[in-house]
């Protein structure tokens, strides 16, 4: 019966392990839905652009992370499979010897089963104390051998449901590898449509470079503007000497923890320098970071604060700063903004919609300002699965 109790055990900790990496596989499939979403759109217009190629990209990160999620579940149920088999080994052992213990009973019993022999056992005893233990030994066997009967049922039982569990377990490895080879069949077929793509837009590079020196000037100016009104805020708070710590504890308090500006996308573009995705030789410098997402999307606080400006550079569409204590969030890229100046707002409260450019991308910039400079805004928002 110990085997019993391990099994029970056992397929507690194997649910909760595959429980856990049946959630990890939604969330990337979830995410695959999301991105395949935005890659559709980019494709509506027939030029080919670097938002497409991201979307390519993150479509096919997410695709090999589904593989390997689905190659973990495999592993998994080839560990759940020998172990479940152990157990089965362990058990068909187990009911070999009940078998063979019950067998040396009833051949004990069948000895002794006529009521004489019962009862010249039990008056050949020379005291009457050995008379009562022999007659309570009668008892007890009996008890014993009904006992070892029903043991045997039990564990057959486990056994017969252990083998109908481990059946069930190779139906399922199964179907994940049936799973595993459709998704590496997409992953090829994305890939090969990455490198045309690349090819493709390598045949664009004057065109690429006109895009990627506006969008330099068009970011420098927005750059230059709010460092310009976030140093006159911290001034002005310096002058009025107001009490920012609170405000900038819970901020702090955050890091890791932010929502999202938007529902759904993936960062294009991701914080600091990082080698052009087309042009060899060119690298970029990211303030913030680039969220590819929905048309029409709509673009929220990650935190409370007061609007401290709005701005509208061409190439950057409209971008809404927001104040919260010594730290500033920025939100570019947007074309409707239905927030005012001076207002104050709430964590997930909309700014306004996302811009959606002639390549029909649609992103939004997102930055963090702490109180000496902008940082990674990817380690203050909370992580996507």
């Amino acid at each position: 019966m110990i085997t019993i109790s391990i099994l029970a055990i056992a397929s507690s900790v194997a649910q909760t392990e595959r429980q856990r990496l049946e959630k990890q596989k939604k969330a990337i499939q979830d995410r695959i839905r999301q991105t395949q979403k935005i890659l559709s759109q980019t494709t509506k217009e027939k030029s080919n652009s670097l938002g497409q190629l991201r979307a390519l990209n993150s479509q096919i990160r997410s695709r090999s992370s589904l593989v390997n999620a689905i190659k973990s579940e495999v592993d998994f149920l080839d560990e759940e499979i020998s172990e479940d088999q152990s157990i089965i080994n362990a058990m068909e052992d187990d009911l070999t010897a009940l078998k063979k213990e019950y067998a040396e009973m009833v051949y004990t019993s069948q000895k002794t089963s006529s009521g004489f022999n019962q009862l010249t056992f039990i008056f050949a005893s020379s005291t009457f104390n050995q008379m009562f233990m022999r007659l309570k030994y009668i008892q007890q066997y009996s008890e014993a051998r009904k006992k070892q009967g029903e043991q045997i049922k039990a564990v057959q039982a486990s056994l017969n449901e252990q083998i109908r569990e481990i059946e069930n377990q190779k139906v399922d490895k199964q179907n994940l590898l049936n799973q595993e080879l459709s998704e590496n069949q997409k992953l090829a077929g994305l890939q090969s449509q990455q490198r045309q793509l690349i090819s493709e837009l390598e045949q664009e590079e004057s065109k690429i470079r006109r895009e990627l020196a506006k969008q330099r000037d068009s970011e420098k100016e927005l750059d230059e503007k709010i460092d310009a009104i976030i140093e006159a805020e911290r001034l002005a708070a310096l002058a009025s000497s107001v009490d920012l710590t609170n405000i900038n504890k819970a901020f702090e308090e955050q890091k890791g923890k932010l929502p999202w500006p938007v529902e759904e996308g993936f960062i294009s573009s991701k914080y600091g320098k990082s080698q052009h995705p087309t042009l060899k030789r060119v690298t970029l410098t990211n303030k913030g970071i680039d969220i590819q997402t929905t048309q029409n999307a709509k673009v929220k606080s990650v935190f409370p604060g007061k609007v401290s400006a709005i701005m509208s550079i061409p190439g950057q569409g409209n971008t809404v700063l927001i104040q919260h204590g010594e730290y500033f969030t920025a939100y570019s890229k947007l074309k409707a903004v239905v927030v005012k100046k001076g207002q104050q707002v709430a964590a997930n409260e909309t700014l306004g919609q996302v811009l959606t450019d002639s390549n029909e991308i649609s992103e939004v910039k997102f930055k963090v300002f702490d109180q000496k400079a902008n940082v990674n805004p990817e380690s203050w928002l909370e992580r996507k699965n």
